[in-house]
């Protein structure tokens, strides 16, 4: 189950496990190509973030339908981020 928000600047997905074993993940997908995801630490009191390009979230798409191997994605279109 997820969620999609739409602000001013940027996107936020939140995917929240069904099964109640893994806290939520947020995704921000920003207008300027940066990808933030985080995931609250109980045990810490605080969030853990890293911080990715779109392109790099596209790799980690497209790796779920993929054999073991080195790949590279090449995007088609107007924009490449």
């Amino acid at each position: 189950m997820f969620t999609v928000e739409f602000e001013k600047d940027y996107s936020v997905v939140t995917s929240m496990d069904e099964q109640n074993n893994f806290d939520d993940v947020e995704m921000y997908l920003e207008n300027n190509g940066v990808v933030y995801l985080r995931q609250y630490v109980e045990d810490i009191d605080t969030h853990q973030v890293i911080e990715i390009s779109y392109k790099q979230l596209l790799d980690l798409w497209s790796s779920m339908r993929q054999t073991e191997g080195l790949f590279k994605l090449e995007l088609i279109g107007k924009e490449k981020r």
